[in-house]
């Protein structure tokens, strides 16, 4: 048989992998993704006027659901809080059975529902009507009751769940989420509340620890190290190590700050093979260094050296006539 007759086989490309774990977990982020991309395709002017009604509520917001719906409901609420917009979660099957009580006449209620149909939603609709309270509905279904009865709607139709069976609140809850958060987001920035405004509202933990002010941290008194310009580099070294901090202030009689000397400034003087006792402390002193207030917070200066990227170790704390006051340690503010 010639080598021409023979049949040539094609080779046959490798089956595709199937679908796995990590394909399947990209897909509900996907479609979540989608769904918000395309609530903002039709998003209209109307978000505007609601966060300018919500922006100017004096009293706590309302924000209502019941099941999943409810678990949103709460989250809003607390980001709501949380950015200077009092509010509070009210579930719908206790507000039937009493809890209904802490809403008053005139209170702003946002409704968070998918169906728009819940029983225990509808059932307490014409109470909060006789309270004449206004409701803004956030709700999946623009034919439902709760959409029609809302006095501002917000309409979070998707088109499908993300999970593989099409029936887990997944795409619905997250888009609700994604509202409530930008609803709070933009009521506060309405309201003008500020970084300093948010970190009160956290007291605890490292937030907390971030409104600290820098006169509760840094050393001063005895604990300042500080010495007079013809000090000996000797006499500077000495209170350098005793104080612990790598650096010492360099200040006048009246205790106005003339300079800083640190370790690294030393350490020059020895590789120069300069006289420890002949050499001051305003010959090697950095002159006019970096300083800060004593009211500045931990924030404050977390974002100072951010900005500098980290280039201090200590910072001298002056008030406004250039007087020492004390010496933060870098250290201190990033514990």
């Amino acid at each position: 048989m010639s080598r021409a007759a023979r049949s040539v086989v094609p080779l046959q490309p490798a089956p595709a992998a199937a679908p796995g774990p990590a394909d399947w977990f990209r897909d509900v982020l996907r479609e979540e993704q989608a769904a918000i991309h395309r609530f903002l395709a039709g998003a209209g002017d109307e978000i505007g006027a609601i966060v300018a009604e919500i922006a100017r509520q004096e009293r706590p917001i309302v924000c209502l659901g019941i099941g999943k719906s409810g678990l949103v409901a709460a989250k809003a609420a607390a980001t709501f809080s949380s950015l200077g917009t009092p509010a509070f979660f009210l579930n719908a099957a206790e507000a039937a059975h009493g809890d209904l009580g802490a809403v008053q006449t005139g209170n702003l209620v946002i409704i968070f529902s998918n169906s728009g149909t819940t029983e225990e939603i509808l059932r307490i609709l014409p109470l909060l009507k006789a309270r004449a309270c206004r409701i803004i509905g956030i709700v999946g279904r623009a034919d439902s009751p709760l959409a029609a009865a809302a006095d501002r709607l917000i309409l979070s139709r998707i088109e499908r769940e993300a999970d593989h069976i099409g029936m887990a609140p997944t795409a619905s809850t997250i888009l609700q989420m994604a509202i409530g958060d930008g609803l709070a987001v933009a009521a506060s920035r309405a309201r003008d509340f500020g970084r300093e405004d948010f970190l009160r509202q956290h007291p605890a933990g490292l937030l907390g620890r971030h409104m600290i002010k820098v006169r509760h941290l840094m050393r001063s008194g005895e604990d300042l190290p500080v010495v007079l310009p013809h000090a000996s580099v000797a006499e500077v070294t000495g209170i350098i190590s005793a104080k612990r901090l790598g650096a010492a202030c360099v200040a006048d009689w009246q205790g106005r700050l003339l300079g800083l000397v640190v370790d690294g400034d030393i350490r020059r003087l020895v590789q120069a093979r300069g006289d420890f006792y002949s050499t001051s402390a305003g010959e090697i002193m950095a002159a006019n260094p970096r300083v800060i207030g004593p009211d500045l917070t931990v924030a404050d200066v977390l974002l100072l050296l951010q900005q500098e990227e980290g280039r201090f170790v200590v910072l001298p704390v002056v008030d406004e006539e250039g007087i020492l006051l004390g010496l933060l340690s870098t250290w201190e503010v990033l514990q």
